[in-house]
């Protein structure tokens, strides 16, 4: 039981990152457009880090709800 409030905990603060990440990218677009006046992309590296980390963590949730299942399914 315990170990699954910690995943859940892990996914939980992961995506919290990962927010953070994406909103904080556009927030620094958007205040370097208006600074420069000229149109400011989103950082390319900030969008391959969000998608490494949600296919690291959807991969270790599903290989432990998965091996989960399969347990409970012995038993």
């Amino acid at each position: 039981m315990m170990r699954d409030k910690t995943m859940y905990l892990l996914a939980m603060l992961v995506g919290v990152a990962i927010l953070a990440a994406i909103i904080g990218d556009y927030i620094v677009a958007g205040i370097e457009t208006q600074t420069t006046g000229e149109a400011v992309d989103v950082s390319a590296e900030v969008m391959t880090l969000v998608q490494t980390a949600l296919g690291g963590v959807i991969g270790i949730l599903g290989g432990y709800f998965g091996s989960k299942g399969n347990k409970d399914k012995e038993d």
